[in-house]
């Protein structure tokens, strides 16, 4: 078994079914398994430095996280990247949350995902990344600071990513990070022009 994020309607219960799933897994396959359950309305930093704390701690088989929440603090998440990419022996984790938008660009980049929610369409981006210019991308920012709050923003940035990918636009690394450096700053309450227009103007230099 290795890490994944799941991606469920409602993340609690998914976990719990997982759970089951899990054991009855290695049960067949006379594995010692041992799976700790946290959900949660938001994992927060304390959440994750208690995960840190639980997951060193020695265990003869196989250990799974299942860590279960519609909202993931970037703080959080931020902690649990380096146990993420470095798991210790016969560990591993999942992440349960409702939207790709709700997790850190370096965190979706990194773990294979299922989706099991009912389908719906993405929210588009509200710019065409194939032809607009920069007189486009002033408009839309004007228009962000008049229209997006917090959470407006926080779906922008992630619809942003996805329009990246429907463009054939591939991202550096540097320009990859900066989508979560724009996560912390909207977290802060940054206004949404200040926040997106170094995304858009990395997009638009990596178009070419």
């Amino acid at each position: 078994m290795t890490s994944q994020i799941i991606y469920a309607n409602a993340p609690h219960d998914e976990a719990q079914s997982h759970k089951v799933f899990l054991e009855a897994h290695f049960k067949a396959q006379n594995t010692p398994f041992l799976a700790e359950l946290f959900c949660e309305d938001e994992l927060k930093i304390e959440h994750a430095h208690e995960i840190k704390r639980r997951c060193v701690l020695k265990f003869l088989g196989q250990k799974a996280f299942l860590i279960a929440a519609p909202g993931l603090n970037i703080f959080a998440q931020n902690a649990l990247l380096k146990i993420l990419e470095e798991p210790p022996e016969n560990t591993f984790f999942i992440l349960i949350t409702k939207h790709p938008s709700a997790l850190l660009p370096t965190i979706r980049s990194r773990l294979p995902y299922t989706n099991k929610r009912t389908k719906t369409l993405p929210p588009p981006f509200g710019l065409d990344l194939r032809t607009c210019d920069l007189c486009a991308l002033y408009q839309y920012l004007q228009n962000a600071d008049k229209q997006y709050n917090q959470e407006d923003v926080k779906v922008q940035i992630a619809a942003l990513l996805e329009a990246t990918k429907q463009a054939g636009i591939r991202l550096s690394p540097a320009t990859l990070a900066q989508f979560d450096n724009a996560l912390y700053a909207n977290a802060l309450y940054l206004r949404p022009s200040y926040n997106l227009l170094p995304l858009l103007l990395s997009v638009l230099q990596e178009r070419g």
